[in-house]
């Protein structure tokens, strides 16, 4: 279920959630069950999802728990779909029989996630843009709704979805089960170390750097948002759930909406900020986001992690540095070709250097890259003039780079 793909997207730093697909008329009660979170969703697209599962779990070797979360995983995504891309979904289910088959479905379900995410983001950046340039009075220091249009982030999946947070199991007063009514909760949404268990801290089946949570470990630079599948489970009455960076400014970001007895997905992406103080009551500790459960009772809330939103960055190039056999002359005028770049490097520029100390009447009066056309790969090229009179050795420096890979 991997993507490969890495789509790049001019946007700036997120200041608002952008939710999509709500849904779940469909979904029966869930039931807190530990740390396998079995599931009592059910949605006409049940066979196929059990036929993804069986092929996920004896391809990955999956546990009866693990296989469980699997499967209420893509049940809890389907929900979150938009319902013509769920009619699109459900009937190509019913003719799925091939191995093949199967797995495009499973890539399908995840893929609506990735696909979505980007393109909520691109139509609110070209919303954006109008208003940035019709408001030419805007007071110094306000940012827009997406911040600065210039910054360009690249959104990153994870190999499947990554459950990192789960209400249902009580773990320490840190992670006192449901999220209480007119109350926040922070959440962790990436790690800064391969094998975090985020069962340890708020309820979630992965390891992170592993499995589905391949992708969730960023050392740095951190992601500036996440892209998620939220749910909420055992609703008692009616209410909405908020998410944001978690700060102290409960800012807007609804993501679902419920009556008593639902069971609703969405997936969303939410910016975070581990810099920041935390909003009254959610901590005790910053993490990178909160959700805030805006309902006189509690709510269970699921969080499952399909990618992020990073900053990009120009990739670094490989050089190195050729210098080319040096030559002796007492010639006036010198003009030497330095050696060809290794095969795959492009020369980016030449040093030109001579034996003469104090110049002594030697100098370089020209140094370029000289690109030698019909397909011969270019070069640099030094031109000495030597006043001096005496003999003198010459050598250039070639500076070659390519892109790492390449």
């Amino acid at each position: 279920m991997k993507l490969s793909k890495r789509t790049v997207l001019a946007i700036g730093t997120f200041a608002a959630l952008l939710p999509f697909g709500v849904a779940g008329a469909e979904a029966a009660g869930l039931t807190n069950t530990g740390a396998a979170a079995a599931s009592g969703v059910t949605t006409p697209l049940d066979r196929a999802i059990d036929l993804i599962v069986q092929q996920r779990a004896k391809a990955r070797s999956l546990t009866p728990a693990e296989t469980q979360v699997y499967r209420e995983q893509l049940q809890l995504m389907y929900l979150a779909m938009p319902a013509e891309v769920r009619a699109e979904v459900q009937a190509a289910s019913r003719n799925v029989t091939s191995e093949e088959g199967i797995a495009w479905l499973g890539d399908r379900i995840f893929g609506t996630a990735v696909d979505a995410a980007r393109k909520q983001v691109e139509d609110e950046r070209k919303a954006a843009q109008p208003s940035v340039a019709a408001d030419q009075n805007q007071p110094a220091g306000m940012t827009q709704k997406l911040g600065g249009l210039d910054t360009d982030l690249v959104f990153v999946p994870t190999v499947g979805p990554c459950r990192v947070a789960d209400t249902r199991l009580n773990i320490t007063g840190n992670w006192p089960g449901p999220v209480a009514g007119f109350t926040g909760r922070q959440i962790w949404g990436f790690s800064n170390l391969a094998g975090y268990n985020y069962n340890d801290f708020q309820g979630g089946t992965g390891i992170a750097g592993a499995g589905n949570c391949a992708g969730t470990v960023y050392t740095g630079p951190y992601p500036v948002s996440v892209v998620a599948t939220i749910a909420v489970v055992n609703t008692y009455s009616t209410g909405y759930l908020r998410a944001w960076n978690g700060g102290t400014t409960l800012t807007v970001g609804g993501v679902l909406g419920w009556n008593a007895g639902d069971v609703l997905s969405n997936t969303t992406v939410i910016p975070m900020d581990r810099t920041i103080a935390e909003y009254p009551g959610s901590g005790p500790y910053k993490r990178d986001f909160a959700v805030y459960n805006n309902s006189g009772t509690p709510v269970d809330v699921i969080v499952d992690v399909v990618g992020y939103f990073i900053v990009n960055k120009a990739t670094p190039l490989e050089c190195t540095n050729v210098t080319n056999t040096s030559t002796t002359s007492s010639a006036v005028d010198v003009l030497m070709t330095a050696d060809a770049c290794p095969t795959g490097y492009t020369p980016t520029g030449i040093s030109c250097a001579s034996s003469a100390s104090g110049g002594n009447g030697v100098s370089v009066i020209k140094s370029f890259i000289n690109p030698l056309g019909g397909g011969a790969p270019s070069t640099g090229v030094c031109r000495f003039q030597n006043l001096g009179g005496a003999s003198q050795t010459y050598w250039g420096y070639l500076t070659c780079c390519r892109v790492p890979g390449r």
